[in-house]
């Protein structure tokens, strides 16, 4: 990019040039003045001298007189002074050329003649002291000429002083104006720039010289290196902003993590930590979608900014759901990120993004690995509880061994001797018959509840949670009885823990064997409430035959075993039938949950 030269009107240099050559011409001018001057005087003390020469002479012949002619060669009196041509115009410039001709004449006309004819010195003392007195006016002339040319010189060296203060003066001050005060102000201007001070400006004058360009470069630069500065200033606040966010984030992953495998319910880790994230990002009114199947229009959702805390929390002293969210500036939409693997599908997470607001890429990703630790979490929650059924389930199944190996053989082994002692029995004994087929009965009932009760014990969860685990109940028995089931399920997902699924689910077991082996039924219904006092109630009806007479001694011992697992779920089991009608098995116990979600 070609930039335009930038010239200047006035030179420093050259101005400066001037007055050096103006003051070297005033002190030249002062200088030959003097010398002329001086020049003019030249000879002034010669013709003093030769005045007096003269005047002395006079007194000589004065005092010679009468003279005798071997002495007249004493008159010629000028013959000593030669008149060149400096001396000529030296009397010619002091305008006493005239006096001294007239002296000359004086002398040769009327002194010399005189001189020769006097007989005494009285005679001729008169016209000597008047002569002498010309000669001293002439002598005073000429020095009063020299004296005055002496004072022009003090007087035109005096003027040129005056003038050389003058331009040295005006030298000083245009010095100081034009080069002192700018060169203070440049040096200045350096100053403030290496303490990064860019402020300071180069004030320009009117005609630009030297330093005004310089001035000008200066004020560019700083201008540039200011523009410079405050960029870097500006990268470096957003480098420190970005690294402090980046430094929040990682913290925040941290705690995230360090919260998401706590002992604490799920609910107050997740609902803690996404109330946090609302400081790291624009979104707010974070809300989390659980589920437990795959269906997925069957959710537990939980929030917070809650007026009061959430149905059926047991944790008194979390109040997660209570946590206030940041309100929104203006509207928004709504996004939505699916926690899950690739096995399924765990839950949803909804948040509000203002329209005016976009979130960073370090946003997104700090989102995307919060919900993967969230998954995480979640995942492990699952394998844990999996990891109880196992245990329990292994247990289970070595008890079932046990039995099946001790109790259930000795009972076959019994009904074997009982039928044997039959075929040996007399028929006329019928006391003895009667008692057999009552012990035979009896064991035959204690055999088949055993193996149910082996069965039972052989029982494996597939899915984690009661509510999937009911529904693959549910399943396996439509397809047994050939109709579908109405089902009316109200408890929040995942409020029955482990060790009391088994029981209700063993005792959801029994009833619907039951129906399937008595009741004749052509209609299922299951109710599963929970109430405000946290009492949760269980319910299977049938629309069959009810209990007939007949099969009651057939169900009792199961009817005990049911009445024994709600007892172990501190709970009541209630049963009621009316025949040709249906049979209702109820079951009612205390809320005692790990994990306290809210119902949708």
């Amino acid at each position: 990019m070609l930039k335009r030269k930038v010239g200047y009107s006035v030179s420093i240099v050259n101005r400066l040039t001037l007055l050096m050559l103006f003051l070297a011409a005033v002190a030249l001018i002062a200088l030959s003045i003097s010398v002329r001057i001086a020049n003019d005087t030249k000879g002034g003390a010669y013709m003093t001298n030769q005045l007096g020469l003269l005047r002395m002479k006079n007194y000589q012949l004065l005092s010679m007189v009468p003279l005798e002619p071997r002495q007249y060669f004493r008159l010629d009196l000028f013959a000593d002074i030669p008149l060149s041509s400096k001396y000529s115009e030296l009397l010619a410039r002091y305008q006493l050329l005239g006096e001294f001709d007239q002296l000359q004449k004086l002398w040769v006309n009327e002194l010399v003649p005189k001189i020769k004819q006097a007989k005494s010195i009285d005679d001729i003392r008169q016209m000597i002291n008047s002569y002498v007195a010309q000669i001293d006016y002439l002598v005073h002339s000429i020095d009063q000429k020299t004296e005055d040319q002496l004072v022009m010189i003090s007087r035109l060296q005096l003027l040129f002083i005056v003038i050389i203060v003058l331009v040295l003066s005006a030298q000083m001050y245009y010095l100081r104006k034009y080069l002192l005060i700018p060169w203070k102000k440049l040096i200045n201007m350096a100053e403030a720039i290496s303490q990064h001070n860019f402020s300071e400006r180069f004030k320009l004058g009117r005609k630009r010289n030297e330093l005004d360009l310089l001035g000008l470069a200066f004020n560019n630069m700083s201008e540039q290196i200011e523009s410079q500065y405050s960029l870097l200033e500006q990268r470096v606040v957003e480098k420190t902003a970005e690294l402090q966010l980046k430094n929040s984030i990682v913290s925040f992953l941290y705690w995230a993590t360090k919260q998401l495998h706590t002992s604490r319910p799920l609910c107050e880790r997740f609902l803690v930590i996404l109330n946090q994230l609302e400081k790291l990002t624009p979104l707010s009114q974070f809300q989390m979608r659980f589920y437990e199947t795959d269906d997925l229009e069957r959710y537990q959702q939980i929030g917070y900014g809650n007026a009061q805390k959430l149905p059926h929390c047991q944790e008194k002293a979390c109040s997660a759901c209570l946590i206030p969210s940041k309100p929104l500036s203006s509207k928004g939409k709504s996004l939505r990120w699916y926690l899950q693997d690739s096995c399924e599908k765990y839950g949803l997470l909804f948040a509000i993004l203002p329209d005016d607001e976009i979130l960073t890429d370090e946003q997104e990703n700090l989102i995307l690995g919060l919900i993967e630790q969230m998954t995480l979490a979640i995942a492990l929650d699952r394998q844990i509880e999996q990891q109880k059924q196992y245990l329990l389930m292994q247990e289970r199944s070595a008890m079932a061994r046990e039995l099946h190996d001790s109790i259930a053989q000795s009972l076959s082994c019994l009904k074997i001797h009982i039928s044997c002692l039959q075929m040996q029995v007399e028929p006329s004994s019928q006391e003895s018959i009667k008692l057999l087929n009552t012990m035979r009965k009896e064991t035959s009932i204690a055999y088949s509840q055993l193996r149910e009760l082996i069965t039972t014990f052989r029982l494996r969860l597939n899915q984690t949670g009661f509510y999937a685990s009911l529904q693959e109940l549910v399943k396996e028995f439509e397809q047994k009885l050939g109709f579908a089931f109405t089902q009316n399920y109200q408890l929040p997902l995942n409020i029955i823990n482990t060790k009391y699924t088994i029981h209700l689910l063993q005792i959801i077991r029994e009833a619907l064997n039951n129906i399937y082996k008595h009741a004749k039924a052509s209609q299922v219904t299951l109710n599963f409430t929970i109430e405000s006092n946290q009492i949760i109630s269980i319910s299977i009806e049938d629309n069959g035959v009810g209990i007939q007479n007949k099969n009651t001694e057939e169900n009792h011992y199961g009817l005990i075993i049911m009445q024994d697992r709600a007892e172990l779920l501190n709970g009541n089991l209630i049963v009621e039938s009316i025949p040709f009608k249906g049979t209702k098995v109820m079951i009612t116990f205390k809320h005692n949950s790990d994990i306290p979600l809210t119902v949708i």
